[in-house]
């Protein structure tokens, strides 16, 4: 009997680590993937109402899934086309706003998923690098 106590408490110590892993690694969040694409080098558009004032900015778009590059290029022109269509209706006073970015992020992610001609509803973030009004 005191040759089998040991082994018994070793066994139950033994299962009770195991399914302890098994339970919390279960149900552990995978990592949040997140892939940078950069979709041209910038983008210069008129400001709206009657100013003569540019707007130029370049952002970085980010994707919630790996293997889409060959897509995301394919669909180039028409992600730049669907950016380009929010940013020319900025007028000088809301580029001037606090938070105007902030709103821009949320318009062109928006945009970007539901445009069906692009297919891609995996854009998360949108990354200012610059954004110039000259």
């Amino acid at each position: 009997m005191k040759k089998i106590l040991p082994v018994i408490l070793v066994l139950l110590v033994a299962g009770g680590a195991g399914l302890y892993f098994f339970v919390f690694s279960a149900s552990a969040e995978a990592p949040e993937v997140r892939v940078e694409y950069s979709p041209g080098e910038f983008f210069t558009t008129n400001v709206s109402g009657g100013s003569s004032r540019l707007l130029k900015t370049t952002l970085v778009l980010v994707v919630s899934e790996n293997g889409l590059e060959s897509r995301l290029e394919a669909a180039n022109a028409r992600i730049r086309d669907t950016i380009i269509f929010i940013l020319r209706d900025l007028t000088e006073e809301q580029i001037k706003e606090t938070g105007t970015q902030e709103k821009l992020r949320d318009d062109i992610i928006t945009a970007l998923n539901e445009n069906e001609l692009i297919g891609i509803d995996k854009f998360i973030e949108v990354l200012f690098n610059d954004f110039i009004m000259g």
